[in-house]
């Protein structure tokens, strides 16, 4: 009969037989568990093991196979991570409404400022701040700018507020004053 493969394969540590130590299977069965929730109390909780006796296995010298499948599963925790936010971001979360202490219904809530975070992290070129967008540009084009973004910035207004002195004032925009 085959064994399942674990979703992350490793090299288990070398330890010595004992009734309530780490075995093979405990350590692949951890690595799934802290894949599966991306929170090492849970995943020691899982396997019946302490954080302690994960901590020390981990930083054994001959614990590297375990050290790097411990972070490859934290990474895979952080991918389903980022997908829940997505899907929050996309479908909302369901709050409750209730009326005399019985929930009669629910609404969905989008949270913007969350929406405005992902787009902002994955297309600051398009969704990022408008000075990100220009350093943005000159770096795709290879152009060398100056080390502060204030200069480059202060340089731009300079340079519309000199072009702004050659254009003439409509008659309106003497009598009304600007609006905001």
């Amino acid at each position: 009969m085959d064994e399942p493969k674990p979703i992350i394969p490793f090299e288990p540590v070398p330890v010595r037989a004992r009734h309530d130590g780490w075995t093979v299977e405990k350590q692949y069965d951890f690595i799934e568990a802290l894949a599966e929730t991306g929170i090492v109390e849970e995943a020691c909780r899982r396997v019946g093991m302490s954080r302690t006796s994960a901590d020390n296995l981990r930083t054994r010298p001959c614990g590297a196979p375990f050290r790097r499948a411990w972070q490859i599963a934290l990474d895979y925790a952080l991918y389903r991570i980022e997908e829940d936010a997505f899907t929050r971001s996309r479908r909302g979360v369901a709050r409750p409404i209730f009326h005399k202490g019985e929930q009669v219904g629910e609404w969905r809530h989008y949270d913007e400022r969350l929406t405005m975070f992902l787009l902002r992290s994955f297309r600051p070129e398009r969704y990022g701040k408008a000075l990100d967008r220009l350093l943005a540009r000159r770096e795709d084009a290879g152009e060398e700018g100056p080390e502060d973004p204030g200069i480059t910035l202060d340089g731009g207004l300079t340079e519309i507020e000199f072009n702004a002195r050659d254009v003439p004032l409509d008659e309106r925009d003497d009598d009304e004053p600007c609006a905001l």
